[in-house]
């Protein structure tokens, strides 16, 4: 016989709502680690690789242990999986008790099942029966004689039809998510918080493997901005970032003659969003790459370039090689303003920051590109996560590091044969309130040709 559900089936839309829905839920708000956990398995689960999930497969690419890692001497994934399946029991019970698809781990399995409120998706299977079968139920009447099985090339067949008949109804709604998520469509926002614990997904080891494989060092650049000492005071003209340019600013030198100290050049400051990028770079990379450094950018040489993977945090011109570089892309930073040399249908020719309308000291929005190339010698990578405000590194690391954003990412830039690009551009916009980052999302992307 052939096996249906009983009851309402769940489609894959459902299922991806119904996982949206916890992952967004107050039950699941301060528990990055589980969250990232559900996401791996739910997904999983939706695009139908459930028999895959292994303790070493989740151990490895949902939770980042080491690739030696022993689940016979670790027990780290059964007990976050025994966590996980309470805490989703807590959110039904309390939180979604009318949630009309459930999401379930079930004892024994790592594969979710997605339950519908009117009836178990994944319920034993019932026998498929054509109407003349159908027999009311009573409690007198004797039970009927089982319907002969079909016959075995008769059974293959049905079977295959109904196999070929999920399988399209799988496809159409995969079809109908992606045109919903077209390019320049928003990636759905998630509160900035701290990358430690977020799990190595299939995106994230897509987007960062060419800086972990093969053991290459990985050096992170960061740039101090330049004041200009007068006796007590550290004065800066945000515009100058050198010695040479502080005669040519005014404002610089009208403070100079109303105080009357000599000037000193002094570069021991870095930004704001720069520690935070390094936080959360690091907190993601060390899980895979064992030897880091960091290292102001003015003390980076040749051979650092020669020898690292090299992820840079600054402005764009911090580096005059890769600036030569960046200045031949379509996408240029100039500095509140990103041009757009080749604009395709929809896009624009600049993208321009954008004051808060309440306080001009503060940003509503601003642009930044993220630059993936080849490195200068040999077949290194550079990393360029460099952004004319304060801000901004903070928010571009973020964009690298967090799972939601990596996926987006990796799908807009795969190519035709289903594999992601090398090297590229992105543009990303940055909202902020009251000078914090509240989203990042994407904008545009160029694909890069290595030299």
């Amino acid at each position: 016989m052939v096996g249906v559900h009983v009851g309402p089936e769940v489609g894959v839309e459902e299922k991806i709502r119904a996982l949206e829905e916890v992952l967004r839920s107050d039950t699941f708000s301060r528990t990055e680690r589980l969250k990232g956990l559900l996401r791996f398995l739910g997904e999983a689960g939706i695009e139908g690789r459930g028999s895959d999930l292994t303790e070493y497969t989740i151990g490895v690419m949902a939770l980042g242990r080491p690739q030696e890692f022993c689940p016979l001497e670790d027990s780290s994934v059964r007990s976050r999986v025994h966590e996980l399946r309470q805490r989703l029991e807590k959110y039904y019970t309390l939180e979604a008790p009318s949630a009309p698809v459930r999401i379930e781990l079930r004892k024994g399995s790592y594969a979710p099942r997605f339950c519908s409120a009117h009836g178990d998706d994944d319920a034993p299977a019932a026998t498929l029966a054509g109407p003349s079968d159908l027999i009311p139920f009573s409690p007198a009447a004797p039970l009927a004689e089982p319907a002969p099985a079909l016959p075995k090339r008769r059974r293959v067949w049905v079977t295959s039809l109904v196999f070929i008949a999920g399988a399209a109804t799988m496809f159409a709604a995969l079809a109908v998510w992606s045109a919903f998520m077209k390019p320049g469509a928003r990636v759905p926002a998630t509160r900035l918080e701290s990358t430690a614990g977020t799990p190595w997904t299939p995106e994230l080891e897509t987007l960062w493997r060419p800086f972990f494989a093969g053991g290459t060092p990985l050096l992170i650049a960061f740039e101090t901005r330049f004041f200009v000492r007068m006796g007590p005071l550290m004065v800066r003209d945000w515009r100058i970032n050198g010695p040479e340019g502080v005669g040519s600013s005014e404002s610089l030198m009208r403070v100079q003659s109303l105080l009357g100290f000599s000037r000193y050049g002094n570069r021991d400051y870095a930004d704001g969003g720069t520690p935070q990028a390094i936080f959360s770079l690091s907190r993601l990379l060390s899980t895979r790459i064992p030897n880091m450094s960091l290292r102001n950018s003015l003390d980076v040489t040749a051979a650092d370039y020669r020898d690292n993977n090299v992820i840079l945090l600054g402005k764009p011109g911090m580096d005059p090689e890769v600036e030569r570089i960046l200045s031949r892309a379509e996408l240029v930073d100039l500095g509140g303003i990103v041009r757009n040399l080749r604009p395709a249908a929809g896009e624009q020719a600049e993208y321009r920051d954008q004051s808060d309308s309440t306080n001009p000291d503060r940003w509503a929005q601003k642009y930044s590109v993220i630059t993936m190339m080849p490195g200068l010698a040999g077949n290194k990578r550079i990393l360029t996560l460099t952004a004319s405000g304060s801000e901004q590194p903070a928010a571009l690391a973020y964009y690298m590091t967090n799972p939601d954003t990596a996926r987006d990412l990796v799908r807009r830039t795969r190519s035709a044969n289903a594999t992601s690009s090398d090297y590229f551009q992105v543009l990303v916009r940055a909202e902020y309130k009251m000078k914090s980052v509240v989203k990042v999302e994407y904008v545009t992307h160029r694909v890069l040709k290595a030299r």
